[in-house]
């Protein structure tokens, strides 16, 4: 049986909890992306596993078990939830695809992964093999949490810009070479990363900031 929202703006929660303030953006967090698979899971319990439920606490302790996986505005923490600060909720595209400065430590291992990446699949984006995802996350996490989503933002748009270079290095060296062929990787390995970023330049695009390539010469 399915849980019905309220006036599309969530489940309604009429539980008297003792020890949650059901005001805070943590609890309101919590519910919002909780509550109602709580409620459809009490609502399929025998008498006997309700019993249990009760006897250790019930919804009470169900719900402070979900809040321990956001912060006290509502962020979803590191762990079960995903990475505090991540959430685009509230945020508008424009503020969160920012242009900001992200440590050469974490360019270099985008860069390095991107190029890996790129030989190994012969310029395919194969989900399955990429660690783009791990670097991300890595990030993230090494960051303060007002600057995860535009730091992240940014580490996306100086990978697409690598992608680009690998593109026309390969296209220069063989063009009628397509994606998805086999190539001479030494030509991605001769390209710095420092060349292709020092030809980017900010924009602003309809939906933030970007980096875009004002084009560098490869000696091949």
């Amino acid at each position: 049986m399915g849980i019905t929202g309220i006036n599309g703006h969530g489940v309604q929660d009429n539980y008297q909890y003792k020890t949650i303030n059901k005001n805070s953006l943590q609890y309101k967090a919590a519910a919002k992306d909780n509550l109602a698979g709580i409620l459809e899971a009490e609502m399929m319990m025998t008498p006997e596993q309700k019993m249990l439920y009760e006897m250790l606490g019930g919804r009470e302790a169900n719900m402070r078990a979900h809040m321990q996986w956001y912060d006290s505005k509502g962020n979803l923490l590191n762990g079960p939830g995903g990475v505090a600060g991540m959430s685009m909720d509230g945020v508008s595209l424009e503020e969160a695809h920012q242009i900001i400065d992200v440590p050469e430590e974490w360019k270099e291992k985008m860069f390095q992964e991107t190029k890996r990446h790129y030989i190994q699949e012969n310029g395919v984006s194969n989900g399955d093999t990429t660690r783009r995802s791990e670097i991300f996350e890595g990030y993230q996490r090494s960051t303060s949490i007002n600057k995860r989503l535009k730091g992240t933002w940014t580490l996306g748009q100086y990978e697409q810009a690598y992608k680009m270079a690998f593109y026309n290095a390969v296209k220069k060296e063989n063009p009628n070479w397509q994606i998805g062929q086999s190539f001479d990787s030494s030509i991605i390995n001769k390209i710095s990363r420092k060349d292709i970023e020092a030809s980017l330049v900010k924009t602003q695009g309809e939906y933030g900031t970007n980096l875009v390539s004002k084009g560098f010469d490869i000696s091949l």
